[in-house]
């Protein structure tokens, strides 16, 4: 496991967590609650490579947290982008089920970490034409793509 040490001043400068460029933005999401903050998780490309780091954020607007919690380093854990089955747990006496599938028109945008993307019913074609054209004039480089794919979706409903 590849570890680096990053100055926050680093971070700030690659604009870690929330001022990322499109191309070195890969995720973000919450790892923890505190009493008073969240911890939270921002994944970032930095010269082909992909590191994580942890920070905080203040849960109310009066939770001030001082340069998101790093100290003058920070520890940065290189890391991969796996794809990994997931498992739900639902009572024993709950049914689920497959939704029918479904015909969605994806507005595919690559990406260094892999594809973002995004769906539209397919009674919205005209909006995903419209964001297809939004992301091509953002990203001309990247390939976007607008593509047809039938999807399902399982649904948990509660008893």
């Amino acid at each position: 496991m590849g570890i680096r040490m990053f100055t926050a001043e680093e971070l700030h400068a690659l604009g870690v967590p929330h001022d990322l460029a499109d191309e070195a933005a890969v995720a973000d999401f919450h790892v923890s609650n505190g009493s008073w903050n969240e911890t939270r998780r921002c994944v970032f490309a930095d010269a082909g490579t992909f590191w994580a780091v942890d920070y905080e954020r203040g849960l109310t607007e009066h939770q001030d947290v001082v340069n998101y919690g790093w100290r003058p380093t920070v520890e940065a854990i290189e890391v991969r982008p796996v794809r990994v089955p997931t498992r739900t747990w639902v009572p024993a006496d709950d049914t689920v089920e497959a939704e029918p599938a479904v015909d969605v028109w994806i507005v595919e945008v690559p990406h260094p970490a892999g594809r973002f993307r995004f769906s539209y019913r397919d009674d919205e074609y005209h909006l995903a034409k419209e964001r297809l054209r939004e992301r091509q004039e953002r990203h001309p480089d990247r390939g976007v793509r607008l593509v047809r794919m039938t999807t399902t979706y399982t649904v948990v409903e509660p008893a």
